[in-house]
């Protein structure tokens, strides 16, 4: 009888197990599927470039997620200026933040005085130098309302 008794416990003890291990799956399932579809929803700050070479100002804004700098055509902000490279930096919006990279620009890029050599989280007013071009990032934060949409 004890045996038979035993053998039920441990029988019953699994059942309960593999219920557990079940129900944690889905839920973890479930986490990641409901993030996917949040995180798609999301809208993305705005971002306008100033810049100023010599004495004249362009001022652009943007509403993708990558910002392409340089003298090429396929670039998004375009500069006529020698020493800036073709495609000598861009701006990409990723987890939630707009960061910086330079691409292997001949002159190199500074920002806020600092040599870029690596990407880096970019903040409103910041400043940063592609050759002989001076850029003031501005941010425009996303509305309660159109984060819901």
């Amino acid at each position: 009888m004890s045996a038979t008794v035993g053998l039920i416990l441990r029988v019953t003890f699994l059942a309960f197990l593999y219920g557990f291990l079940a129900l944690a799956m889905w839920m973890l399932w479930r986490s990641v599927v409901s993030k996917q579809i949040n995180q798609g929803n999301l809208a993305i700050p705005g971002l306008t470039l100033s810049t100023k070479i010599g004495t004249e100002t362009m001022v652009q804004s943007f509403a993708g997620t990558e910002v392409l700098i340089g003298r090429s055509l396929d670039c998004d902000f375009i500069l006529e200026d020698s020493t800036v490279s073709s495609r000598h930096a861009r701006l990409f919006y990723n987890l939630n933040q707009w960061w910086f990279e330079d691409l292997k620009s001949t002159n190199g890029s500074y920002l806020d005085g600092i040599r870029v050599e690596e990407p880096v989280v970019v903040k409103e007013n910041d400043e940063f130098y592609c050759g002989d071009a001076i850029f003031t990032i501005s941010i425009k934060p996303v509305e309660q309302e159109e984060r819901r949409k």
